[in-house]
């Protein structure tokens, strides 16, 4: 009974404090309490309280704890080599962001957008991969980077990795880029329910999955336009940001040449 109290009680402490991140950022936490804020993401059901002052005190900061090497971490006692690895990657996306200015970041606050920024990283990129793409509540590109050099996205590494881009981006919404060699895809069952378990960690976050676009050679295959993506109950920002995206939606096949840029004569 006393170890069931312990534990409600440790829910409502990160309850409590994922509500402070959505209302005041991490502007608003002490470095020891954006630490544990990560933590929560890899130690579940666990009190980290003590663990995330602990890596403070060893390291110096919070910038000075995601910026350290797994193995330093995990000589830390508490942290396990996935604790270390995930704090490492969260500290990664952040270095990644950072040198990104506002004019760097293209906005995709609706689905025509979207689809051609897709068209061109499959021009980019070489398929199959997966690719992750962090917005902001405005829409703009925050972060992109491929979780998965394959289609075998939804693998707990992969989506680990692409939440742990998310939080290091501060993002409000993710779209997933699926590349493949298929001229017309669309998406299997492994799709749909990894779709659906990835969405469910992005809720809990306070963040969305705002659509899985399957890109080939001759078509695009939006999981969101097919129903296949259910709404999640989000903030107010991701909600806006949600309906601008259905907005205009465009009916019928949705061919990869009607989204390629143009050049300019």
């Amino acid at each position: 009974m006393e170890k069931r109290r312990d534990s409600e009680a440790h829910g409502g402490h990160r309850s409590r404090m994922r509500q402070r991140v959505r209302s005041e950022g991490f502007e608003g936490l002490e470095p020891h309490e954006i630490i544990e804020f990560l933590l929560f993401y890899a130690i579940p059901r666990q009190d980290v309280n003590e663990l995330a002052h602990r890596l403070i005190e060893r390291f110096g900061g919070v910038r000075e704890v995601l910026g350290a090497e797994p193995a330093a971490l995990a000589r830390v006692p508490g942290v396990g080599t996935r604790t270390a690895k995930w704090l490492a990657l969260v500290g990664e996306a952040v270095a990644a962001c950072a040198p990104l200015s506002a004019e760097d970041r293209p906005q995709l606050r609706n689905c025509v957008d979207a689809f051609r920024f897709a068209v061109r990283t499959r021009r980019e990129l070489p398929p199959p991969c997966c690719v992750q793409l962090c917005l902001d509540a405005a829409g703009r590109l925050l972060y992109r980077r491929p979780v998965c050099a394959s289609l075998s996205w939804g693998e707990p590494d992969a989506l680990r990795a692409a939440l742990g881009d998310m939080l290091g981006a501060q993002a409000n919404s993710a779209i997933l880029l699926l590349l493949t060699g298929n001229r017309a895809p669309e998406p299997g069952g492994y799709d749909v329910d990894r779709a659906r378990r990835y969405a469910d960690a992005l809720r809990a976050a306070d963040c969305e999955l705002l659509d899985v676009i399957l890109v080939g050679g001759d078509d695009l295959f939006s999981m969101r336009r097919a129903g296949m993506i259910p709404d999640a109950e989000v903030n107010a920002a991701a909600l806006a940001l949600r309906e601008d995206y259905q907005r205009d939606m465009p009916e019928g096949e949705l061919r990869a040449e009607d989204f390629r840029e143009r050049e300019q004569p």
